[in-house]
């Protein structure tokens, strides 16, 4: 059973990026209304510059993926952009 649905929950994530004094993070993956919004939004709190990769994100929802995406952009949690800009 897993109880949390970001990267963050019960690893050693954090941890990591820390140590390797990674600062900035580019975020892509499924879903983009749960496992990537809420990593993002855990990578955020905890100081992390986040880019969310819109064409490198997906959902079963066109829906739910076009309001993760604008969840970003109106909560300042991050950037958003295209592969190969």
């Amino acid at each position: 059973i897993i109880d949390g649905k970001g990267s963050f929950f019960a690893t050693d994530l954090e941890h990591l990026l820390r140590t390797t004094g990674c600062q900035r993070l580019l975020l892509g993956g499924i879903t983009t209304d749960v496992c990537v919004h809420t990593t993002m939004r855990e990578a955020n709190d905890r100081g992390f510059e986040c880019c969310l990769i819109t064409d490198g994100t997906g959902a079963t929802d066109r829906g739910n993926h076009a309001a993760a995406h604008k969840m970003v952009t109106m909560q300042g949690g991050g950037a958003m952009g295209r592969c190969g800009e």
